[in-house]
C-alpha cells in the first residue's frame, strides 16, 4: 500500500469517531403500542395503534392473507394526514387503503387516536 493511501485510510479511521460524536441524537423513540382499535379500510379490517407523541398512529391489517402484509404510518400535516406505507405483497391490496387514508382529516385522525387510547 503506498504512503498516500495509508494516510487517507488513517484519516478516515480517525475522523469516523469524531463524525459520530458530532452527530445530533435522534431524540426520543416513538412507541405505537396503544390500542388497537379496529376500522374498515378498503375491503378489510385494520388495527390502529396510537403513538406516544399523541398525534400519530400506525395502521396494520388484522389478518395477513397469502403472505401479504404492510403497515401505514399516519401523522397530521396541515388540515390533512400524511400517510407513509410499506408493504410486502400485491400492491393492489394496499393502494385503495392508502388512498382512503390520504383523504382523512386531522380531526378524524385525532378521533381515531382518542378511540385507541380509550380501548375502542
Amino acid at each position: 500500500m503506498d504512503t498516500r493511501l495509508k494516510v487517507i485510510v488513517l484519516a478516515l479511521a480517525l475522523a469516523s469517531p469524531l463524525v459520530w460524536a458530532a452527530a445530533p441524537s435522534a431524540g426520543p423513540s416513538l412507541d405505537c403500542k396503544v390500542g388497537p382499535v379496529q376500522r374498515e379500510f378498503g375491503a378489510s379490517s385494520w388495527n390502529i395503534y396510537a403513538c406516544s407523541d399523541g398525534k400519530s398512529a400506525v395502521v396494520v391489517p388484522v389478518k395477513v392473507v397469502n403472505g401479504q402484509f404492510g403497515y401505514f404510518f399516519l401523522t397530521p400535516e396541515g388540515q390533512g394526514v400524511h400517510v407513509v406505507g410499506e408493504g410486502w405483497g400485491n400492491d393492489s391490496s394496499f393502494r385503495p387503503v392508502y388512498k382512503q387514508l390520504q383523504r382523512a382529516t386531522t380531526a378524524e385522525l385525532r378521533a381515531i387516536i382518542q378511540s385507541a387510547n380509550h380501548g375502542g
